[in-house]
């Protein structure tokens, strides 16, 4: 009775005092959450900064207020608190690349993603955003043909021709102007131009264009820097797609250009639904009407999907990720490579004898199948689409039902993870970490070749550990467009052109890259080059390297690109 009346009187206070009854639920729901997050979770034992279990703001701050610096902070605690650490209330981060397999496995193995992560695409209905393992298996297997490497060598052409047309564009401007280029403008150019011709028989011409599209890349750099805050907010999006477009374009930077690519995609879907265009032209003037099948045409004619998959706005969808991540993970790859090929004059000089080997004559097409086949520039790509590193974010996947085991070497001790865990590795973290590539920051393509030793006598790096592409049944889609688009255009431009680090400056090379400083003005000149490209004298190894993560690299703000010179013959 004493309690009841205790009870009453307690209830009757909180009534004449609401403020007062405002902070007590405060702090009961506060407390409450506390302790189930702390100590009830069933991943409390995971060890890790309380505050990041605690709240979502521990990520929040590191990803908006500083901008894009979780990445950096979760690879210092793995370093406080060993290699399996808990960085926020529902996820597990796991920092041994050896479970790397564990995480992303084959298909007998069933993995969601975790919708935190899939709501900063703005896509839902697509397959890189689609959450369920089985939901994500039939919209995949739909477009997997489109993307096979058989498939890629029968459309070399498309992409050859905008090579040709990148590389005219390079010789006019070495003609015309001694004004550096930003290297990053003309291969998005040329990379979204490649997809949009092969994806949707629909080349925009970017590539033609005099600032070489300038705007379309900067809105899908815009676009990739809205990602975090969307993941954390996603009811932003949500609100600008209910706001007239009118206030949307004027406030939102680089709106108008994904309204207009989100248009134009959608339009082609219908057309094609429609049956107002073949997977044919009949009229090469006609640019509505594809030069050869689409994917498109390949969604909407497979019948591995239901009818309520091709629905004209979920297909256009997957075109809209397409261009997205078609065009900048691979444009920034070519600034990668041919920054460090120009910058390291060994390298170049490697290279473009086994060029001049195997292409006697530079005017006669090569197959993609042969390029691959040349060692040191296969081994040339490969290390620059490691040193650019293709998706800077962890990725989360959750085993609907399986318990994963977790072998913590360095503690002896084995750590099980409940099914429904969102479990994330960070490739970048992988592919930088110099326990697997021996000085991670240096430009080395050797350690890919199989004769090849680093400095602790050990062999070539073992190619599991090169997971830019991602890996299990979410590797990713395009890969063999990518490696199709950077062997063809490093193979012909290094064929034509000479190149050289920049003339005067010897801080390209970072001492802690392991790199020796490059003497000045070297590089590589040879009878019947079109030209020589040589690095700006403001253009450092910094300008390639990720100062922040947008789900894709950004380097430091204060980068003016990486630029170059083109000198003409």
């Amino acid at each position: 009775m004493a309690l009841f009346n205790l009870i009453q009187s307690a209830l009757g206070l909180l009534q004449r005092h609401p403020a007062l009854a405002t902070v007590v639920i405060l702090i009961t729901y506060v407390s409450q959450l506390a302790v189930r997050r702390l100590y009830l979770s069933p991943i409390s034992h995971i060890p890790g900064p309380k505050l990041a279990a605690l709240t979502w703001a521990y990520e929040f701050y590191y990803d908006i207020i500083l901008g894009g610096q979780y990445t950096f902070n979760i690879i210092d605690l793995h370093r406080e608190y060993g290699p399996i650490i808990r960085i926020n209330p529902y996820e597990i981060h796991v920092a041994d690349p050896d479970f790397f397999s564990e995480v992303y496995p084959g298909p007998t193995r069933p993995r969601d993603k975790w919708s935190f992560f899939t709501s900063q695409f703005g896509a839902p209905d697509s397959t890189v955003a689609t959450v369920d393992h089985n939901l994500h298996r039939v919209r995949r297997a739909a477009m997997n043909p489109f993307f096979s490497m058989s498939a890629v060598r029968k459309l070399q052409p498309v992409i050859e021709e905008r090579v040709d047309a990148l590389l005219e564009r390079f010789k006019q401007h070495s003609r015309s102007s001694d004004e550096p280029l930003d290297l990053m403008y003309p291969y998005s150019a040329y990379t979204n131009d490649v997809i949009c011709e092969y994806a949707f028989s629909r080349c925009n011409k970017l590539v033609e264009d005099p600032n070489y599209g300038r705007d379309t890349t900067d809105s899908l750099l815009d676009g990739t820097r809205m990602g975090n805050t969307i993941k954390h907010m996603p009811w932003l999006l949500a609100l600008a797609n209910q706001l007239p477009e009118s206030l949307t374009g004027r406030y939102i930077p680089g709106w108008n250009e994904f309204l207009k690519l989100k248009a134009s995609i959608l339009d082609q879907t219908l057309d094609i639904q429609s049956g107002t265009t073949s997977s044919k032209r009949t009229n090469l003037e006609d640019s509505r009407v594809p030069q050869h099948p689409t994917i498109f045409h390949e969604m909407l004619s497979s019948r591995l999907l239901p009818p309520a998959e091709k629905t004209p706005q979920r297909i256009a969808q997957e075109g809209q990720i397409l261009v997205q991540a078609g065009t900048m993970t691979t444009s920034w790859a070519l600034t990668v490579g041919t920054f460090h090929l120009l910058n390291n004059p060994s390298s170049l000089k490697l290279l473009r004898d086994e060029l001049f080997a195997a292409l006697p004559d530079p005017s006669t097409p090569t197959p993609f199948g042969e390029l691959m086949a040349l060692p040191y520039l296969r081994a040339v790509v490969t290390e620059s689409i490691r040193l650019s590193v293709g998706a800077s974010s962890r990725l989360a996947r959750i085993s609907p039902t399986e318990t994963l085991e977790f072998h913590d070497k360095s503690r002896g001790r084995t750590w099980r993870i409940p099914p429904g865990t969102p479990v994330g590795m960070t490739w970048y973290q992988t592919l930088c970490d110099p326990a697997v590539f021996a000085k991670p920051l240096a430009f080395r393509p050797e350690r890919w070749l199989d004769d090849n030793h680093d400095d602790e006598g050990k062999g070539k790096h073992n190619d599991r550990y090169m997971v830019a592409f991602g890996g299990g049944t979410r590797v990713c889609l395009g890969m063999n467009v990518a490696q199709a688009e950077l062997h063809l255009m490093l193979a012909k431009l290094f064929r034509r052109w000479g190149g050289g680090p920049a003339c005067g400056n010897d801080n390209n090379a970072s001492e802690a890259d392991g790199d020796e400083k490059k003497s000045t003005c070297k590089g590589d000149r040879r009878p019947g080059d079109l030209g020589f490209i040589r690095v700006h004298h403001e253009t450092t190894a910094r300008d390639c390297q990720m100062a922040a993560d947008y789900f894709t690299p950004i380097p430091w703000k204060g980068s003016k690109g990486v630029r170059v010179v083109f000198e003409a013959a």
